[in-house]
Formats: C-alpha cells, sequence, structure tokens
C-alpha cells in the first residue's frame, strides 16, 4: 500500500467526525452563554443577596438589641428608678407652686441628682453614646449628660408625640442629629416606677461608628455589591461609606420583600429589622452577575480549540503513519516485555511507521526502568504508599498511551485488508494480542493507583451473573488457544432468574484475573469455574471458585501471592484481585498444593456496599 492512499483514506474518515465536533462544540458554547444567565446559574447571585443580607441583619439586629438591652437595664436599675421617681416627685410639687423643704429632703433630692448623672457619665464615658437625657412625661429635660441640656423643653419632638404613649419597653426613636451631636441611633426608653407607672422617658443617642463596619464590604464576592441601611420609606440613612449628606432614595417597588428584585440596571434584596423601624437593602450591578458567563464563554471557547487542535494533530500523526515490513524483533521485545524482562534490546533495522512504534516501546521500556527502580526504593522508605500511587497513576498513564499507539497501529495495518504474507499477519497478530496483554496490566496498575488514593469509584447495578460467567468463558478460551485444557464453567441455577447488585466491571476484572493465572499455570488438565450462593449471618454472598490442576503454589509461596512484589509469577494480578475484592466488600481464600493445583475462592456480598 502506498503512503498517499493510506493518507487519503485516514482523512476521508476522520474529516467526516471532526466537522461533527466542531459544530457541536461551538453550537454548546454559544447555547451556554445565551442560555446560561437565565438557566444554569440563575440563583447564584439572589442566594448571595440573600445569604449577604441575612448575615448583616443578624450582626445589626444584633447591635440594636445590646444597646436596647442595656437601655432597660439602666432604667430598671433600682437605685436609678428611685433617684428618678424622687426627682419627678419634686417636679411634680414645683408644678404645682410648691417645693421639698427641710434639710433632709433637699440632700436626698441632690444625691437624687446626682446618681442620675453618675449613671450618665459612666454610660457616656464607655464612649457608646454621645448624649444621654432623662425626660419629664412633658417633654422637659430633668437631667441630662450635656449641662446645656437640662430644661430644654422636647415637647415638640417627633417620638414624643408619637411614641411616648402606650411605649412598655425601648424603642428606637430614629436617626438623626440631637443637640448638636453627630449623627446617631436614637433610643426611647421607659422608666416605671416601683408600681409599674411610667414616670420619665430616658433619652440616648448611640454612635454610628459599629454600624458604619457592618455595612463595609470587605472580601465579597462582586466588586458592585454593597449594602445600604434605609428606612420604611427607601431613603438611605447610613451606608458602609458614612451616612449621607444628601437624602437620597431607593424607589422599591412593591411587594419587593423576602425577594430578590431587578430594577434600573441592578439586583436588590429588601430585609425588615426586627429590632429597629429600618431596613437593609442589598444590591449587586446587573452588568456584573453576567460576568461569569462571558468567561465561562471565553473558557469554554479556549478549550474546544484545544480539543480540535489535539483532534487535527492526532489526525496528521496518523496520516503520516506508514506500512512495512519486519517485525519479528518487536514482537519478540513484547513477548519479553509482558514477561517482566525489561533490559531487551530492540535493535536498530526500523523504518516508516514502526521506526515509530520502535521509538514509544523503547520509551515504555526506559519509563518502566526507571518507575520501576524508583517504586522498589520508594516502597523501602516511609512515604511508600503516597509515591507508589503517584508513580502508578502516572507511568499506567503514559504507558497506556504507548501501548494504545501499538495496538492500534498493528489493527490498522491489519484492517486495511492489505497483501501481506501469512507469516507477518501472525506475527502483527502476536503483536495485537501481546499489546492487548500489556494494556491490560496497564489498566490493572492505574485500578492500582486509584483504589491507594481513594479514587476508584465502586458502583452498584444490576446485572445476571450467568451472562457474566459466559463472558468469562470466552475469555478464558482465547487464553486457552492451543494448550489441552479442559475449561468446566458452572452457573448454579438460582442465578438464573436472580439478579445480583453489585460493580459488574470490577467483578468481570477479579474472575478475569483468576482465571486467566489458573490458565497461565496449567499447560494440560482442567481449569473449574464454579458459582453458588451462601448466606452468612443473614446476607446473601456470590460464592465463585476457580479450581486448576496446574503447577499449584508452593508453602512459602502460599503468604506472598497476594503482595504486589512477590516472585510468584502472576502476583500482580492476584494483587490487584484482591484489592478489588476488599472494595467490593468481600474475601479472597486460596488453597494450594504443590503439583496438584490451586482452588481460589471469590466470596462478595450479592448487593454490594457502595462508598461515595
Amino acid at each position: 500500500m502506498k503512503v498517499r492512499f493510506f493518507q487519503r483514506l485516514n482523512t476521508r474518515l476522520s474529516l467526516f467526525p471532526l466537522f461533527i465536533i466542531l459544530i457541536v462544540f461551538i453550537a454548546g458554547g454559544i447555547g451556554f452563554y445565551v442560555f446560561g444567565c437565565s438557566h444554569f446559574l440563575k440563583d447564584f447571585h439572589k442566594l448571595h443577596l440573600i445569604n449577604l443580607s441575612s448575615d448583616k441583619k443578624l450582626i445589626i439586629d444584633s447591635w440594636f438589641q445590646y444597646y436596647k438591652t442595656d437601655l432597660e437595664d439602666l432604667s430598671k436599675s433600682g437605685r436609678f428608678r428611685d433617684s428618678v421617681a424622687m426627682l419627678m416627685r419634686d417636679g411634680q410639687k414645683s408644678s404645682h407652686g410648691s417645693s421639698i423643704k427641710g434639710r433632709k429632703a433637699r440632700e436626698a433630692l441632690n444625691d437624687a441628682q446626682l446618681n442620675i448623672s453618675e449613671f450618665f457619665e459612666e454610660k457616656i464615658s464607655s464612649k457608646k453614646y454621645n448624649v444621654l437625657c432623662l425626660l419629664s412625661m412633658d417633654g422637659k429635660v430633668v437631667s441630662s449628660s450635656r449641662n446645656d441640656l437640662v430644661g430644654a423643653d422636647w415637647s415638640d419632638r417627633t417620638f414624643l408625640k408619637e411614641m411616648a404613649l402606650g411605649l412598655k419597653s425601648t424603642a428606637v426613636a430614629g436617626f438623626g442629629a440631637d443637640a448638636g451631636s453627630d449623627n446617631s441611633i436614637e433610643f426611647i426608653t421607659p422608666v416605671f416606677d416601683v408600681h409599674d407607672n411610667m414616670t420619665a422617658l430616658l433619652y440616648a443617642s448611640s454612635k454610628v461608628d459599629d454600624l458604619i463596619g457592618f455595612l463595609k464590604k470587605k472580601n465579597g464576592v462582586y466588586k458592585s455589591e454593597k449594602i445600604d441601611l434605609i428606612d420604611r420609606d427607601g431613603n438611605i440613612i447610613l451606608t458602609g461609606e458614612g451616612a449621607y449628606t444628601k437624602k437620597i432614595r431607593y424607589n422599591i417597588p412593591e411587594g419587593s420583600q423576602n425577594t430578590v428584585q431587578y430594577k434600573d440596571g441592578i439586583f436588590f434584596y429588601v430585609a425588615d429589622l426586627e429590632q429597629a423601624p429600618f431596613r437593609l437593602i442589598a444590591t449587586i450591578k446587573k452588568s456584573e452577575v453576567a460576568r461569569p458567563f462571558t468567561i465561562l464563554l471565553i473558557m469554554y471557547l479556549s478549550f474546544t480549540g484545544v480539543v480540535i487542535l489535539l483532534l487535527i494533530i492526532q489526525n496528521a500523526y496518523l496520516a503520516k503513519r506508514l506500512i512495512t515490513k519486519p517485525v519479528s524483533k518487536l514482537i519478540n521485545a513484547v513477548k519479553s516485555v509482558a514477561a517482566g524482562d525489561l533490559s531487551v534490546d530492540i535493535g536498530k533495522d526500523y523504518k516508516g511507521e514502526f521506526l515509530e512504534l520502535k521509538k514509544s516501546f523503547e520509551s515504555m521500556i526506559e519509563e518502566l526502568r526507571n518507575r520501576e527502580s524508583n517504586l522498589r526504593e520508594n516502597i523501602r522508605a516511609k512515604e511508600q504508599s503516597r509515591l507508589r500511587s503517584m508513580v502508578f497513576g502516572k507511568m499506567s498513564h503514559e504507558l497506556r498511551n504507548s501501548l494504545n499507539t501499538i495496538v492500534h497501529g498493528a489493527g490498522a495495518i491489519l484492517d486495511t485488508g492489505a497483501d501481506i504474507s501469512p507469516d507477518n499477519r501472525r506475527t502483527l497478530e502476536e503483536i495485537l494480542s501481546n499489546g492487548k496483554n500489556l494494556l491490560q496490566l496497564m489498566n490493572d496498575l492505574l485500578d492500582l493507583s486509584r483504589l491507594e488514593e481513594g479514587k476508584l469509584a465502586i458502583s452498584q447495578e444490576e446485572f445476571n451473573m450467568c451472562g457474566l460467567l459466559k463472558e468469562i468463558e470466552d475469555t478464558a478460551r482465547n487464553v486457552i488457544g492451543t494448550k489441552e485444557i479442559e475449561l468446566i464453567v458452572d452457573c448454579q441455577d438460582v442465578f438464573l432468574d436472580k439478579p445480583v447488585y453489585t460493580d459488574r466491571q470490577r467483578l468481570k476484572q477479579i474472575l478475569t484475573n483468576l482465571v486467566t493465572n489458573a490458565v497461565r499455570s496449567t499447560e494440560v488438565g482442567t481449569v473449574t469455574v464454579l458459582c453458588s450462593d451462601a448466606v452468612r449471618n443473614n446476607v446473601e454472598y456470590i460464592e465463585v471458585s476457580v479450581a486448576d490442576t496446574g503447577s499449584g503454589i508452593e508453602p512459602e509461596m502460599m503468604e506472598m501471592i497476594f503482595e504486589e512484589f512477590s516472585n510468584y509469577p502472576t502476583s500482580f494480578g492476584l494483587f490487584i484481585s484482591k484489592k478489588l475484592t476488599d472494595a467490593l466488600g468481600g474475601r479472597i481464600n486460596v488453597e494450594s498444593e504443590p503439583g496438584k493445583g490451586s482452588v481460589f475462592t471469590v466470596t462478595i456480598p450479592i448487593k454490594a456496599i457502595t462508598y461515595q
């Protein structure tokens, strides 16, 4: 076959699939970009706004609750309440044209005034309050932390008109600037006498520095996100930057409570405070919400370009491959590596496509040598398990690529239908067979790596056990080949209609390894596979035994055959089988007599326990 024809054939076989893949990827990217914002990630920014508001609401409500509790504790203090009652009685007498007479009475009145001043001074010294005032029921300032406010008439204040009547506990009067103080939150607290009659009002103006700090955005998901404190009409009271000097108002539509809304280019969420007549509003600009989809589209198209580029490179690489002769040295090399000999010399007389095969095979052998050497050193080190899984994982991926090249190359030569001599065809078939055996070895290595890293997924699926044994039987007959071995496979009748729930692929891998091991250890004789069920501790099990009449196992090897690097010829396959059986929640046992054969018995639950 001429190279030119092979290139044309490979191009025709690859061009159409590449064209379809290109269309699918482009259509998928456009669809994701168009419908992503409204379908795939539509709730992310909403949940973020709700969570942001909820966190801030909890903190700010706690702040208001602290001040309410602090003021109520003060109003209920016995000494404070008695002092207030004394001042209020004196005020009432003064309004009726009488006053307290007697030196002791005046001293008691002075003590009362002094006690209230001490309470106020203590609160002011904590730097949490701007102003504290004691008001009579008619709105006059009886006592204050600021002397210039004593005697002032506050009867025209809004909070006295709206809140004083029927006030039972501390309430937030509002936000503003009182008596020349900075912007602050106003509290009003009723003071009751021993008979639960309201005798006075305690006014407090607190600093808002903490509230401003709560509203500041530190490390938000979105740069444009912010949260503000607003009143019931939507007017901004506080932001993370401080109080607004100008009146700015959010035009919040009705029915916007407890749901994320969109208006004027922003998404917003409004939450009522439980401890104050204010609300929190969290906002994000729509342009920033849509930004991740643009980034995802770019990443998606980049990934698409890389995939298409890899496919084109692969197509160009395969198009350059040649068909040539002789391959006997490659066959012997593959057999030697499959038997474990890594010192094989492949030779130099290679041309065309087999030159690439030679390079890949030499790279594989060199990698195997390096990995084996490193692996044996690492096994003796303290970090044995971690380093082994890393080496095996990387090795299996890299070697599988080289083996796939060998297998696909040999298969491609056989599938071309070219005029190949019978000897060369048998030679290529041997390459293909041994290459597949090496691929199975690489798959076992990959499974070992995944097992040790805890990444091997064990699934639970329903299947027929007798059907699985039929596949095992077909595989065994291919392995037997020309050997004089009688193969007996018996599936108990109970499994004809009874489904099994475990990982079919892993169970097949276990049994294939055991049957292959039995065939390899037997030159002439019988290999028997029996499947039955068993019940132990009210749990149903599958029990499969694989018996052979081969060479058997020496007693000193019995304890080492399931070890990873024992001297037993097929120990690695047995090691993988043992690991997979453990992963399925079962166990594997062996009985053997040198010169008479061996019996391997696998027992696993019919309904496997899976771990996610």
